[in-house]
């Protein structure tokens, strides 16, 4: 996973950041704060969303894909499939797909329909459904997610491979990512998981679609203390279950490989890299305000608000440079909450692409200093 991304990256866009559940992974929700991105909680104005997506059409962005989701789940959006069809008409050709994350709770067979119906007239980009499940039973699912809702989300989730593969995948390339974030509390239900949805998948799917199960590691304050002792965890967890990558039958096992730049292991003697968050994961908050990484929830480093700029004038501008190459010269204490952030761990930012982008930048000076630090 350790990749490098077109263009300007994976985009993403807030539906909303309201949840229906509290999982223990997810701080600000677990705990019911008021607020998360430091503005009230809020819907993304559908017409906001609409202008959004011209835009970038008109400054023709591209990007590697593009996701429907940071904080909250966007099935709460009372016009998520206008939205899903919206973003399809503008990004064929501009993204290599649109990506969903929900945890499908409230998306019922009406509404999954719904979603279905919306995008295939713009099929040429594929849409990618991602759930984020996180148990193998309803005692887990409750504990973990904060309610006992599992049965409900595998009925949903059985209707769209259902639907999907009545369809046909030669002419609908419509793909379903199911997600295990590997935590103390369902660790011991890994196997289980895996066992339930290959087999479901295997049954149902009838062979289409590029379907994948996706372990994950748990983000510990984004690699801040407790990080190594998830990572120690979820190492155990799929060594205990001989859960590894591999692909048959449609299905694609996905583990998670790389670990991020951490407080509290051994890790923390090597150079700090720039983090990739700053080149490659803008995001949209609900509210129009683009924010340089997703992994800055507080929103300390909105650049502007598309409703009065451009995404590329606000991506270029010199805010923007100035804090990449702090980064660059490992000077992260001067990037609001990076210093005490692990960073971005699933891309990836080698040293010639440090340089092409210093020298797009016009700031070859800082390359000494990032050599320097490398060498140590």
């Amino acid at each position: 996973m350790n990749v490098q991304l077109d263009n300007f990256g994976v985009l993403q866009i807030e539906p909303t950041d309201l949840c229906n559940l509290s999982c223990r992974m997810c701080i600000p929700h677990f705990e019911k704060h008021p607020q998360i991105h430091g503005v009230p909680k809020g819907v993304m104005d559908t017409k906001l969303f609409e202008r959004i997506i011209r835009g970038l059409v008109e400054e023709d962005c591209r990007f590697d894909h593009v996701i429907l989701q940071w904080l909250g789940d966007p099935s709460l959006h009372p016009d998520l499939p206008k939205l899903v069809g919206l973003a399809a008409e503008g990004l064929v050709g501009r993204a290599k797909y649109l990506r969903v994350d929900t945890n499908a709770i409230t998306l019922t067979p009406r509404r999954m329909d719904a979603i279905v119906n919306a995008w295939i007239p713009h099929r040429e980009i594929p849409l990618l459904m991602v759930f984020t499940i996180d148990a193998a039973t309803q005692k887990t699912y409750g504990v973990v997610k904060g309610q006992s809702a599992l049965d409900r989300v595998r009925k949903h989730i059985r209707h769209l491979v259902v639907r999907r593969a009545a369809l046909g995948f030669e002419h609908v390339p419509l793909n379903i990512q199911l997600q295990f974030v590997v935590q103390k509390e369902n660790a011991d239900e890994a196997g289980a998981f895996l066992h339930y949805w290959r087999s479901f998948l295997r049954c149902h799917a009838g062979g289409v679609g590029h379907d994948e199960i996706l372990f994950k590691r748990l983000s510990v304050a984004a690699g801040g203390e407790g990080q190594a002792e998830a990572d120690r965890l979820y190492e155990d967890t799929m060594r205990r279950f001989d859960i590894r990558a591999e692909s048959s039958d449609g299905v694609h096992v996905l583990v998670w490989e790389n670990r991020p730049w951490e407080h509290d292991d051994e890790q923390q003697d090597a150079p700090r890299q720039p983090c990739p968050g700053l080149w490659m994961t803008p995001v949209i908050r609900h509210d129009g305000a683009l924010v340089m990484c997703c992994a800055d929830l507080q929103s300390d480093l909105v650049l502007g608000n598309l409703r009065e700029q451009s995404f590329k004038a606000l991506w270029n501008s010199s805010t923007a440079r100035a804090r990449r190459i702090a980064h660059i010269e490992g000077r992260f204490s001067d990037v609001g909450p990076c210093a005490d952030c692990g960073g971005i761990n699933w891309y990836g930012m080698p040293a010639e692409t440090v340089r092409d982008w210093l020298e797009s930048a016009d700031a070859m000076s800082a390359w000494d200093t990032y050599a320097s630090r490398m060498r140590k």
